[in-house]
């Protein structure tokens, strides 16, 4: 699921936790000074996280070593955007990552973070090397992405209140990402005894195919639920 805009803020308010009154963080105890090299072999680029008034997340402006004017400053996505209260100051608002296969660290700006569910939705550029700059990437998988260089895929989490979840896997074929798998728990309301069902997809010859559909937290059942395993083959009909 790649989330963007209206999504995430509807997201973000349905999994908001209760208000509970807490002060604006310290400006000068905000995590927004960064440095790290695009490239193994390169200079350390300097970030600086932009944040207004009301401790909101703006951007983040970039700078060649050395220097004070910046390369690019890049705004947030649109939709919400991470406040910062007296609790974060350890809060990382700015990683790191390959995340797209090419040699090239690019940008994660927390755009939202929900502490309980563990979720991180960032706001990504990536670096085009043609043009030394990051440019705004919003093909890139998310929640939580997680590149893995050897097979060029991205995995996601995303966990939802009442232990629905859903795992997914991207593959990134060279212009764009695919998703080539998904798991996890659905609330089921297709049976009434079943309170859910784990369920796997995968891409078979170009369509994604529903592996297993198993209702689970049934009235009915004895002991636990067996935990979710994918087939690694596709159940013949």
């Amino acid at each position: 699921m790649i989330i963007r805009g209206a999504a995430l803020t509807a997201i973000a308010l349905a999994m908001a936790p209760a208000q509970v009154p807490l002060k604006l963080l310290d400006r000068d105890k905000a995590h927004t000074e960064y440095s790290f090299p695009i490239r193994p072999d390169g200079k350390p680029f300097n970030f600086r996280v932009e944040l207004d008034r009301t401790m909101t997340v703006t951007g983040v402006s970039v700078f060649r070593e050395g220097e004070s004017t910046p390369l690019q400053t890049l705004p947030v996505c649109k939709g919400i955007s991470e406040q910062l209260y007296e609790n974060d100051s350890e809060r990382e608002l700015l990683e790191h990552a390959d995340l797209n296969f090419d040699g090239f660290e690019d940008l994660e700006l927390l755009q939202y973070y929900h502490p309980h569910l563990g979720t991180k939705a960032f706001c990504i550029f990536t670096w085009d090397n043609k043009s030394a700059q990051f440019r705004y990437a919003p093909e890139i998988p998310g929640p939580n992405p997680i590149p893995h260089p050897e097979n060029k895929t991205i995995t996601t989490h995303q966990d939802w209140m009442g232990g629905v979840y859903t795992d997914s896997v991207y593959k990134w074929t060279g212009v764009k990402f695919v998703l080539i798998e998904s798991s996890g728990r659905t609330s089921n309301t297709g049976d009434r005894k079943c309170g859910f069902v784990d369920h796997c997809e995968k891409i078979v010859r170009g369509k994604m195919v529903t592996t297993l559909w198993r209702p689970v937290m049934c009235s009915d059942s004895e002991g636990e639920d067996p935990p979710l395993v994918c087939p690694t083959e596709v159940p013949k009909k």
